[in-house]
């Protein structure tokens, strides 16, 4: 076992007691790319468990994609006669339910004594060099190391901070990835300071890339206008936290009330290979990280809701699409 695998609570006991406490014969493990060797592992060792209790417990490997809580594998699933799944390295999302039985295991980070106290140091002395108290953010994988400073846990697509919370205070985030400390770069238009726990190393998001960033986003939307698009793809994802069907219903009737022609599109995983058809530009209704990461792979233009909302009112104060509980019909 990797140095790395030890860091990570996996939570056995605790997935033991669940799967007990359901009494699930057909259990399934569904987790990210990062963590499916570990999942692997954690299934070999929890089958031998039962089986030294007499119990036959079928445990089953998701290898499918997931992208996040808004990815869950449950609807794929149905037809297996599964009992409860375990869902690795998320928290739930209040606009990702499911009618089937799915236990979160956040996967929070658990370094040695020695590890951790050296992370506390390091964040100290960021909080020494404010003025102000500045805002933490993170993801619930450094929850727990981080409680003491009373962090804002990011979920999904969403910041959960406001312009208020921000107000003449700088941002700090405290994990891993750039995915999450961009969206709060790109919503608030301002440098980012980041701390990775894991390497203890320092960076920053500085002001001139997110400028670089919006100024892009503002030419995928800017060549609309200079060629008016004939015909619009818009998009729409069955993934569960993803499927924000109210925001493609409101597109839709946007694009009739002007007029523009337009294909809807549905479809589970969004990919190039996948966006074949004969539009000007796309609007995803699904994860924004799409359009923001991965625009450059494909031939047409992307936009996110927001940026179609900018491009219809002639708009170009940038604002960032977010995922919210009103997207979604319950």
């Amino acid at each position: 076992m990797k140095i790395e695998d030890i860091m990570w609570d996996l939570e056995r006991n605790r997935v033991i007691n669940e799967i007990i406490k359901y009494n699930a014969k057909r259990v399934l493990f569904q987790g990210p790319e990062g963590l499916k060797r570990n999942m692997e592992r954690e299934i070999e060792d929890i089958v031998k468990y039962f089986r030294g209790k007499g119990r036959d417990v079928e445990l089953i490997l998701w290898g499918g994609s997931s992208f996040g809580a808004c990815d869950i594998c449950d609807i794929e699933v149905k037809h297996l006669n599964i009992d409860l799944i375990l869902h690795y390295g998320h928290e739930e999302l209040p606009y990702s339910k499911s009618e089937m039985p799915i236990i979160y295991i956040p996967v929070y980070y658990s370094p040695d004594r020695e590890h951790l106290m050296g992370i506390i140091n390091d964040i100290n002395k960021i909080l020494k060099k404010q003025e102000n108290l500045p805002i933490i953010a993170t993801t619930i994988q450094f929850k727990k190391i981080l409680r003491e400073y009373n962090p804002t846990v990011i979920l999904g697509c969403r910041t959960n901070i406001n312009e208020e919370m921000v107000k003449d205070k700088d941002i700090i985030y405290i994990g891993s990835g750039r995915f999450h400390p961009l969206m709060l770069a790109y919503k608030f238009k301002r440098e980012i300071t980041l701390y990775n726990p894991i390497t203890r190393n320092y960076s920053k998001i500085e002001k001139k890339d997110v400028d670089k960033f919006i100024k892009r986003r503002l030419g995928a939307i800017y060549k609309l206008h200079i060629h008016p698009p004939k015909k619009i793809g818009v998009v729409l994802s069955t993934k569960r936290g993803q499927c924000r069907i109210n925001v493609f219903n409101n597109i839709i009737k946007t694009l009739r009330k002007k007029n523009i022609n337009y294909v809807p599109i549905v479809l589970n995983n969004i990919s190039p290979e996948s966006l074949i058809y004969d539009v000007d530009a796309y609007i995803l209704c699904a994860c924004p990280r799409i359009v923001l990461d991965d625009h450059i792979n494909y031939k047409k233009v992307l936009l996110t809701p927001k940026e179609f909302e900018m491009y219809i009112n002639n708009n170009f104060n940038y604002v960032f699409d977010e995922v919210f509980l009103d997207d979604f019909i319950y």
